[in-house]
């Protein structure tokens, strides 16, 4: 294990709760964060997540910068990208899983030519509060049926052991480690139609954490009714939040079940 390690950024835009970085930046003095912008993914498909993305990295590159972690971005394909990583670099490279089957198979040849090259890695459980396989009738097989796993997903995760608590760690210094980064800007759409999304979004942990805060105090006791009614700030307005992990779902559930009912 070298003294450098390196921690690819997906849908995890966030500092508390994030099991790839917190790992890497409690076992090396130095911690580089990358995002891979695959532009096969994003462009003409994912237009307004683009908007999002790039929000969300500057905002994440200057809470990164605090803790002296550094964030690069590179345009480039996730395999090809990290095919490049040579085995006497010396650098551990770590990850939160994403659950989409294109992600783990991405993840796997990853993996793969890694351990070939003996290069030092590893990855944890991603934005979920259950691993799927871990949630199964007796048999073993998958639920069908949403009402019993929910049920047993429910209790799996009440009686799981209790995560250890730890926190990123700050780091000695930023490192940079890559040439031909680009930069969050270069990601948003041509067209900037995008800014009307700044009147109404602000693609940052600490809004997530702001929202969350929000819906328990003011609108979750009558969540079940509101949410029918557009004209009713009745939701949490966390979905985008989570979608691109600025918050982990543990932390919602936590936070969810300290409500009292009136």
């Amino acid at each position: 294990m070298g003294n450098t390690a390196l921690v690819w950024i997906r849908d995890d835009f966030r500092i508390q709760n994030n099991d790839a970085l917190t790992y890497a930046s409690n076992k090396h003095d130095i911690v580089t964060a990358v995002f891979i912008f695959n532009s096969n993914i994003f462009d003409h498909k994912r237009e307004a997540q683009k908007w999002w993305v790039s929000k969300s990295l500057e905002n994440f590159k200057s809470d990164l910068k605090k803790l002296n972690i550094g964030l690069e971005i590179i345009k480039d394909d996730e395999i090809n990208f990290f095919s490049k990583i040579k085995s006497n670099s010396k650098i551990s490279v770590y990850w939160n899983k994403v659950y989409e089957p294109t992600e783990l198979e991405k993840d796997k040849k990853i993996g793969t030519n890694f351990s070939k090259k003996n290069i030092d890695f590893k990855f944890f459980k991603g934005n979920v509060l259950n691993e799927y396989n871990k949630i199964t009738k007796n048999d073993g097989t998958p639920f069908k049926v949403y009402s019993p796993f929910w049920r047993n997903a429910e209790q799996f995760y009440l009686e799981r052991l209790p995560d250890k608590i730890s926190k990123v760690k700050k780091c000695k210094k930023i490192n940079t480690l890559f040439k031909n980064q680009i930069k969050s800007e270069d990601i948003l759409p041509r067209s900037d139609w995008y800014k009307k999304f700044e009147k109404y979004w602000v693609p940052s942990e600490q809004k997530a954490h702001e929202n969350l805060d929000n819906f328990v105090n003011k609108s979750i006791l009558n969540y079940g009714v509101d949410r029918d009614f557009p004209s009713i700030k009745g939701t949490s307005l966390l979905s985008p939040y989570i979608r691109n992990g600025q918050i982990n779902v543990g932390d919602i559930w936590e936070k969810c079940k300290k409500t009292k009912i009136k």
